[in-house]
Parts: C-alpha cells; structure tokens; sequence
C-alpha cells in the first residue's frame, strides 16, 4: 500500500481531516481517496494485474457520486418547496457538476494540494485538473460514508455546501447551466458547445439579446435575455430542458 510504504506523500491528511472537520477511525480509507490510478506508474515493473489489486480511488469515488447525490436531493427537496421535480433536476446538476465541486474542493479543501498523483500527470498540471480534483472530493465523500457512516457524510456535505444552498434554489437554477450542459456534451462527445448572439433589439439602454448555442454545426437551442451572459444561460437552460425531455445527445 502507498501510504504505508511511501507515507510522505499522504502527509496532507490531517489537514484534511481539520478541513473536513472530521476525523478517520481507518485513516487508509482517507489515504485511498487521494489515490489516482497514476501514482503506481511510479512504481518500477508493475504490471496490470497486479495494478488490478492496489487500492486507488475510482471506487470510492462511485459510492461518493451516489452519497452525494442522495444526500443534496434530500437537502433540496426540504427547501424547494414549490419547485417542480425539473427544477429540483436542474439544481441538483449545478450543485454536483464537476466544476462546482472541484470549486468546493480547492476553495475549502486545498484538495488539490493532497492528492497522490504520478510524475507524468503531475507534470502535466495533475493538481490543478477540474476532473481529478472533483473525483478525489466524490471519493473522500465515500471514504467517510464508511468509515463513519451515513450520519457523518450528511454533515459534511451540508456544511461544504452551506454557501451554495444559502444562495436560494432560484440561483442554483440559473448558477451554472452553461458548464452543466457543456460537461455533458463534452463526455458524449468530446466537443464543446459554442455560443452566438443571433439578434438584439430594444433601445441602448434597454438591450434585450438573443443567443443560440450550437453543437457542433447544429443549433441546439436558443434563449434571450437583458445580457449576453443572461442570454447565454438561458440559452443553456432551454438546452438542458431538451435532455430532460429525452432528446438524445
């Protein structure tokens, strides 16, 4: 195991566990959810097979997808009263997108800083990806939810998303639907969405505009608003009420 053979590198754990205001009674599990898989390409003459029985963070970070989602649809279900299931959808997605805990992460974690990482994807910027950082998050979230349990998990997804929730289910509606919908395409097909304003009209002051967001050539959806960036989000919006709907990526 790394940490016990190479326990400087999990030197960040009790920071962590100060951050996360939480204490490990199985302190590897911890250990095991700042593991990425590109940490035992340092290790000379290892094999896949024998890379099939370390310990590294993609399973935690599957039960962590799931305590996490569970725990923030009961947290929105309690304050969204006259909310539409949709809207509750859509808020829930801002809240648990990658981006939006990679923030979380680096904001009041430093999780980047911790995590255990190969030389090759630490010279590429590991500690900086959006994508290892929000799944180290998933996994520590995970790490937690068995080693102390559904009860301890709740509670520290509710105070590292205090702020979001503080912020009210209308401006969750309308944080981040333009990453949302542009992570979704990005992992179905490895573009990203692109953004036109089409038309604007109304005296200077007063500007309404009108954006399209296409993917690829195709024009997915359109929205208006009294900004470009308005314009844009609800443009994203209308986008994700297509997927909603069941229109195939």
């Amino acid at each position: 195991m790394l940490w016990i053979t190479h326990p400087q590198r999990y030197r960040e754990t009790p920071r962590l566990e100060k951050a996360l205001g939480y204490q490990f009674r199985e302190r590897a599990l911890l250990c095991e959810a700042l593991t990425q898989r590109s940490a035992y390409t340092d290790i000379p003459g290892i094999s896949k097979d024998m890379m099939a029985n370390r310990p590294w963070n993609e399973r935690l970070e599957f039960l962590g997808d799931s305590v996490l989602s569970l725990v923030i649809a009961g947290a929105l279900h309690k304050r969204s009263q006259g909310y539409s299931e949709g809207d509750m959808s859509k808020a829930r997605a801002a809240l648990v997108c990658e981006s939006n805990l990679a923030r979380i992460a680096r904001d009041k974690l430093d999780l980047g800083n911790a995590l255990v990482i190969g030389r090759s994807e630490l010279a590429s910027g590991g500690r900086d990806k959006v994508s290892l950082i929000a799944d180290a998050f998933e996994a520590i979230l995970g790490a937690i939810y068995l080693d102390g349990g559904f009860e301890n998990a709740s509670r520290v997804i509710a105070e590292l998303f205090a702020a979001d929730f503080d912020s009210g289910i209308s401006q969750l509606l309308t944080l981040d639907t333009k990453t949302t919908f542009q992570e979704l395409i990005q992992a179905s097909r490895q573009i990203t969405p692109t953004y036109e304003v089409i038309s604007s009209s109304g005296p200077a002051h007063q500007k309404t505009f009108e954006v399209a967001v296409k993917v690829g050539e195709t024009t997915w959806a359109t929205g208006r608003g009294l900004s470009k960036k308005e314009a844009t989000q609800s443009a994203a919006r209308a986008a994700l009420d297509k997927i909603s709907a069941g229109v195939s990526l």
